[in-house]
């Protein structure tokens, strides 16, 4: 019998912004009357004159915080929003050309507001600070067609004075992440629609007035939130009532005590296992037994992540003269990994305290005596502060062998094996080679460097040699000018250019390359090979000068640019070029071969004049080639993107539903392109099953795990896949990270158990 893989659901994005009619007539307050005010009021979307990304959406939820104390009939954002997208879509026309009165019969209202912000500054210098804001807004009564009020205002803030609430300084107090300037954006939203709403009447004969929520604020910018976390939340208003706060669907109706008159704080304590992603803090305060006013805080969205990295395996120390170095394997497909901790002890089991702190896979302890034993640990760590399971301390000490100085023109051909100090420079002349042994250390003095005519040779593999500098300084680095290098196996850091390779012979392969001002910088023809690198923490990775190098299976990421081009004939190909501030740049237009860039989207590969047709989807060595896909959102902003995938996912939904896949395939298709998420991709693998092509469904889940790995519903999905195929080992290795992102999960338990058993 045929297995379920796949349970349906269907996640509605909320498109959050649109462009708003423009009324040009102002009515006073003083002359509207009871009779031309609306019951029930929608309000749109805001308007953005300003290039301050998405303060019209702020200002908009603030504005609808305030209006909600009102005795109006208002209509949820979130609502308004869905109906917004799906009016556009059925009369095939932009809200902007759509009448008022057609869009309240569709939302059910007969009141609609208007806003736009108009003027936008946020100055901070070291003795003088600005901060302001200004928007109008205008209500239509489309019983009546007309408009029955505009207002203009707005707030200005100098010389950093913020008007600090009792509420603002606890929030002040228990925050890490919220510091003035941030509650001065909170405050100067909250004042301006405070005075917006000031000045709206209010329509009797509804409802009796609803509690007045002044302002609120929270931690909300501490998120992610790990185990033992505290979220945060206060809420300034009326005395005497009963508040609550939600995170979203995750945990409703948190209790908030009243700790002074109008002052309510609430916190929610992260238990293990809980876990949610981007949900909106809402805040009721109710008065006993009567109505209730709902705040949706605008200063951030909030994330729980209970689940930690997994542990770090392959430890090792290894002693030398001057420190001990611990490496280990670098964890992958980790999304939110920060970086590693270093625990050191001189006890095997206990005393172990934390020494240092680093993004790359190996560590240097300097800071040690001779003739003592160092035991080591490390712990993966991530963004919301969960740790690795500890693995067994591995142990090391410095060795007792003493550096020699070195340095001039060599004479002869000549073998380095040990520990050497460079203090000037060192140079090989042609006709010469210099041979550097396995496990050898070259420390260089600032501006010091390796000069080659002749020829350098290294074969250590995993045995490396190292060039480093012998003091915090920057060293110049080797260069090989017209000579020949056959480099296996190595470690370079911190020079001003690491490689300079100028119309040099051979080939580098199996080294690192960190914290240089330029990784390698290779130039003019005949030009050597790179292979097998690891490429981090550099301003330039590869500088590539008029040549024609073949540069491949490398690794280069986290640098400012990774590979910098003016002049190229050579190939790149076959590399990991991600998760740097700009992968590939090139002065003229450049063809590539492919290469893994973190994306099949060519608008997401970060590159510069560099034209690619197929690239890897996933890293090397277990990506493979496919299609680049170009993105004709690319030119849209995150909002404008945000609302086209709301779109298409609405609209594929409904295919979805009447299984026409086909159809639904190709709508989905284009919201990822949109904007990625997990549930895209999940339906993607649903529908592409239910077409019975099993390979692309698999492909889509393979790339989807690859972007969202803490996502249990795609990876279960995924190991169920491979469980159906009797991919057995790919399964239990699957199941194995669902259990951990998700314990309870009954299904996988048992599944987990027949593979064991087998």
């Amino acid at each position: 019998m045929k297995k379920t893989l796949f349970v349906f659901f269907i996640v509605l994005f909320i498109a959050s912004c649109a462009t708003m009619p423009e009324v040009k007539k102002e009515t006073p307050q003083g002359e509207i009357s009871e009779e031309e005010l609306p019951k029930t009021v929608a309000i749109l979307p805001f308007e953005n004159k300003t290039e301050e990304l998405g303060i019209a959406n702020q200002v908009r939820k603030a504005f609808y915080n305030h209006f909600s104390s009102k005795p109006y009939r208002d209509i949820e954002l979130n609502i308004v929003d869905e109906k917004i997208v799906q009016l556009e879509k059925s009369k095939g026309k932009n809200i902007l050309d759509i009448q008022p009165k057609e869009i309240c019969e569709a939302l059910g209202c007969d009141g609609l507001i208007y806003g736009r912000v108009t003027d936008y500054k946020k100055i901070y210098a070291v003795a003088y600070s600005q901060l302001g804001i200004e928007a109008e807004v205008w209500m239509i009564n489309t019983r009546t067609a007309k408009e029955i009020l505009r207002l203009k205002d707005s707030v200005r803030y100098h010389e950093g004075g913020v008007p600090l609430s009792p509420l603002s300084a606890v929030i002040t107090a228990i925050s890490t992440a919220m510091n003035i300037r941030d509650i001065q954006q909170v405050r100067m939203l909250n004042e301006l629609c405070y005075k917006f709403n000031a000045k709206i009447p209010s329509p009797s004969g509804i409802v009796e007035e609803r509690p007045v929520i002044k302002e609120v604020l929270t931690n909300a910018k501490d998120s992610p939130f790990g185990k033992g976390k505290l979220i945060q939340v206060g809420l300034e208003g009326d005395r005497g009532m009963v508040a609550t706060f939600d995170i979203g669907n995750f945990k409703r109706g948190i209790a908030m005590k009243e700790t002074q008159p109008g002052i309510y704080i609430g916190e929610y304590v992260v238990m293990p296992g809980d876990n949610v992603k981007e949900a909106p803090i809402v805040v009721s305060l109710r008065k006993p037994g009567g109505y209730e006013t709902q705040w949706i805080d605008v200063s951030g969205f909030i994330t729980i992540d209970t689940t930690p990295p997994p542990q770090v395996t392959g430890l090792r120390a290894k002693g030398f003269h001057d420190r001990i170095e611990v490496s280990w394997q670098a964890l992958k497909n980790v999304s939110d990994l920060k970086g590693y901790k270093i625990l050191r002890s001189e006890q095997p089991l206990t005393g172990f305290k934390e020494i240092g702190k680093v993004e790359l896979s190996f560590f240097e302890d300097r800071a040690l005596e001779h003739g003592k034993v160092y035991y080591y640990r490390v712990i993966a760590y991530d963004t919301a502060g969960n740790e690795s399971e500890i693995q067994d301390s591995v142990k090391a000490s410095l060795t007792t062998i003493e550096s020699q100085i070195i340095s001039g023109t060599i004479e002869r051909d000549t073998v380095l094996s040990g520990i050497y100090i460079v203090k000037d420079s060192l140079r090989i002349p042609k006709g010469l080679t210099l041979t550097v042994e396995p496990e050898t250390r070259i420390m260089f003095h600032e501006n010091s460097e390796l000069t080659v005519e002749g020829k350098i040779v290294i074969d250590a593999k995993d045995a490396s040699v190292e060039f480093v500098s012998a003091t915090d300084k920057k060293w110049k680095g080797i260069t090989v000018k017209e000579g020949d290098l056959n480099i296996n196996g190595f470690r370079l850091k911190n020079a001003h250019t690491g490689l300079i390779l100028n119309s040099a012979r051979g080939f580098v392969e199996n080294g690192v390359i960190t914290y240089c001002d330029t990784g390698i910088l290779i130039s003019g023809i005949p030009s050597a090979s790179i292979k097998n690198l690891t490429i981090s923490g550099n301003k330039t990775g590869i500088e590539l000068l008029k040549t024609d190098s073949t540069i491949s299976m490398n690794n280069i990421f986290q640098n400012e640019t990774g590979i910098k081009i003016n002049g190229f004939s050579g190939e790149i190909k076959d590399n990991n070029i991600y998760d740097n501030t700009l992968n590939i740049s090139s002065e003229t237009i450049v063809k590539i071969a492919p290469n893994y860039f973190g994306s099949i989207n060519i608008d997401e590969m970060k590159l510069k004049n560099i034209h690619v047709s197929s690239v890897y989807n996933l890293k090397l060595p277990e990506g493979k080639v496919v299609n680049a896909i170009a993105n004709p959102y690319s030119g849209l902003s995150q909002e404008e993107r945000q609302r086209k995938a709301t779109e298409l996912v609405i609209e594929g939904g409904n295919y979805f539903r009447q299984r026409n896949y086909g159809k639904a395939v190709t709508l989905f298709e284009k919201a990822l392109k949109a904007q990625p998420t997990a549930e895209v991709y999940y339906y993607l693998a649903v529908c592409y099953q239910e077409m019975r092509e099993d390979e692309k469904a698999l492909n889509y889940l393979v790339e989807g795990v690859e972007k969202f790995p803490k996502d249990s519903t795609l990876k279960r999905s995924l190991g169920l896949m491979y469980y159906q195929a009797g991919k057995e080992d790919e399964a239990k290795k699957i199941f194995e990270e669902v259990l951990r992102l998700n314990p309870e999960d009954r299904q996988v338990r048992f599944l987990m158990e027949r593979l064991t058993i087998k």
